[in-house]
């Protein structure tokens, strides 16, 4: 037997005891191995998280073996995949002749006469067996829902992908969903990872406890929290049994009410760690205050007191501390998490955003890579793995993992905003539009891709779109010295010398530093010099001469030169907009100030 073979039976034991954490580390090891294997991603499918990863790891087998249909009952069974019709029975087939000949042999017999003592016999023996019938139907029925399937067991041949059985059947609409909080690689603000499993404690007098975990194995929150409050009932002091309540409305996105459980198992018992986590991840999730992060992370501080082995805590510490801009504290934090989570990739992620923070790239994207080889089911990993490229300049080699990404996340706006650079990059600038269109959908107030489809607009010559996403930005963001600047070059170009000339009037009291005063001087003298206001575009040309070598770009020095000469003369001739120098978009900053709304457009 080879290495290889030994690791697939040592995780195919794994499964086989419900260890599903060391399932997936081994299977993920196996993909390392040999990613061409479609039976390793079958399997991972089975101990995953979430009915995102479980997709995407259904997908990569079909991807390898096209005609797999454990595969394709289990995309069905998540709701994406239409039923396969060659294998419904047709209707005709499944009607049953009610009136089908007595058998062979069959002897006619003559009815009983009503009120006889055999039909009396006959009634009440027949009621006897459908009571029996009855008794053996509901207990084999609870029987079943305690042995609840949740892994396929053909072992050792290929795996199947088994439905879950429930308590009561799901419709597809009712298909459980991942519902937790916005996750750590969206702002930071929750891990994207499940409650820790570690918290399962046996309760022998209650049955209601496992089946309860059955749901939170399956993703069914509803279940979940019916059948913990089953135990608290009986167990008032179960208060792991309220965590995992919590837990159920925190993924539902109920906040207060997970907080409320979490709470409840707090004041049962003090000293119990997840619970302080637990609600940590609430309040950041929840509609935020003034005091959120103060409350997370004094629960979160709690919680490492109750619970030094609380790796997640750790990972929420760190979360907080790169929000607050304190890098090299969330690296400490980092550092134990490490030692308590190895291998997980969401440290690895995490860690690469403090570097991002400050200012190392590539060791970002050393990180980011790490996270991707460590899990190669992890969708978060291959997000920070595209942005970690873009911070590295490398926007087309983006594309890729960002792809796999949205290919599985339609809720990310961000996510297509860079899609849109990692498409503009490429060189397929359709592609760019679509995704700034779709990130606008999903987030009106965008202002990050407000300014970019601005720019790619003005790229495209489409000037009167441009005008109106740079006013929208400028709108949103009054600061913004990229919104201003930007509005007052469309609407240049867009042949409103007029309003141009009044916008980058207003965008003065923006620019900070020489650079940016420099290239508002180099439009504002052309827009002076379309107005036919030569003498003043003159002072403005000598004016953006005056300033530090190093903040004019070579081709304004050039254009001021050319203009001051021909304006020297007696008769200076105002320049044509479509004569000038080739311009430039602006490139957005971070600069704020306060800027006065933008004009409405006149000639």
């Amino acid at each position: 037997m080879t290495p290889e073979e030994a690791m697939y039976q040592e995780a195919l034991a794994a499964v086989r005891s419900g260890e599903r954490a060391r399932a997936r580390d081994l299977f993920t090891r196996l993909l390392k191995l040999n990613q061409a294997n479609a039976d390793y991603w079958l399997w991972m499918s089975a101990v995953v998280d979430t009915p995102k990863e479980r997709s995407y790891c259904l997908n990569e087998v079909l991807r390898r073996d096209p005609e797999n249909q454990a595969a394709r009952r289990g995309l069905q069974l998540l709701g994406q995949a239409q039923p396969d019709e060659s294998r419904v029975i047709p209707l005709r087939l499944m009607k049953r002749n009610w009136q089908a000949a007595p058998l062979p042999g069959a002897q006619e017999r003559t009815p009983l006469p009503l009120g006889g003592w055999r039909q009396w016999a006959m009634i009440l023996g027949a009621l006897v067996l459908i009571a029996a019938v009855t008794v053996v139907v509901v207990l084999g029925s609870r029987r079943a829902t305690q042995k609840a399937i949740i892994l396929p067991t053909d072992f050792p041949n290929p795996p199947t992908f088994t439905p879950l059985p429930s308590t009561t059947p799901l419709r597809r609409s009712e298909t459980p969903t991942f519902a937790g909080p916005t996750p750590l690689w969206m702002q930071l603000k929750a891990t994207y990872t499940p409650t820790p499993l570690y918290v399962d404690t046996p309760h022998p007098v209650s049955e209601a406890y496992r089946i309860g975990m059955r749901a939170y194995q399956r993703g069914d929150w509803a279940g979940l929290e019916t059948y913990m409050l089953q135990v608290v009932t009986v167990q008032p002091e179960a208060v792991d049994a309220l965590y995992y309540a919590g837990e159920a409305k925190r993924f539902e996105g109920k906040f207060d009410q997970a907080i409320a459980y979490y709470t409840r198992a707090i004041n049962t018992n003090p000293s119990f760690g997840p619970a302080y986590l637990g609600r940590a991840r609430a309040v950041l999730s929840a509609e935020p205050k003034a005091d959120s992060p103060a409350r997370a992370r004094a629960d979160l501080e709690a919680a490492i007191q109750y619970d030094p082995n609380l790796g997640e805590a750790y990972q929420e510490l760190a979360n907080l501390d790169i929000a607050a801009g304190d890098y090299t504290a969330a690296l400490d934090r980092l550092a134990q998490a490490e030692a308590l989570l190895p291998g997980s990739p969401l440290t690895r992620i995490l860690r690469g955003r403090a570097y991002l923070g400050l200012g190392d790239a590539p060791k970002a994207l050393e990180e980011a890579r790490a996270a991707s080889e460590l899990d190669f089911t992890s969708l978060p990993a291959y997000r920070f793995l595209a942005e970690a490229l873009q911070a590295n300049k490398r926007d087309a080699d983006s594309l890729t993992p960002l792809k796999t990404y949205l290919r599985y996340v339609a809720d990310d706006a961000f996510a297509y905003v860079m899609a849109a650079r990692a498409y503009e990059a490429v060189k397929e600038p359709e592609a760019a539009l679509e995704s700034l269109s779709a990130a606008l959908k999903l987030d009106r107030r965008s202002v990050d891709a407000l300014l970019q489809r601005a720019r790619l607009y003005m790229d495209l010559k489409n000037y009167s779109s441009a005008v109106d996403d740079y006013k929208a930005a400028a709108e949103l963001d009054k600061e913004s010295y990229a919104a201003s600047l930007g509005l007052g070059v469309a609407l240049f170009k867009a042949q409103y010398p007029g309003d141009a000339y009044v916008q980058f009037e207003r965008t003065l009291g923006l620019a900070e530093g020489d650079s940016q005063t420099a290239e508002l001087y180099y439009w504002e003298a052309q827009s002076l010099e379309a107005l036919d206001k030569p003498s003043v575009a003159y002072t403005l040309w000598q004016k953006l001469l005056a300033l530090p070598a190093e903040a004019l770009q070579p081709e304004w020095a050039v254009l001021a030169r050319q203009r001051i000469a021909a304006l020297a003369t007696r008769t200076p001739t105002p320049a044509q907009s479509a004569t000038l120098a080739p311009t430039r978009t602006p490139a957005p900053t971070a600069t704020r100030t306060r800027v006065p709304p933008s004009p409405s457009p006149t000639r």
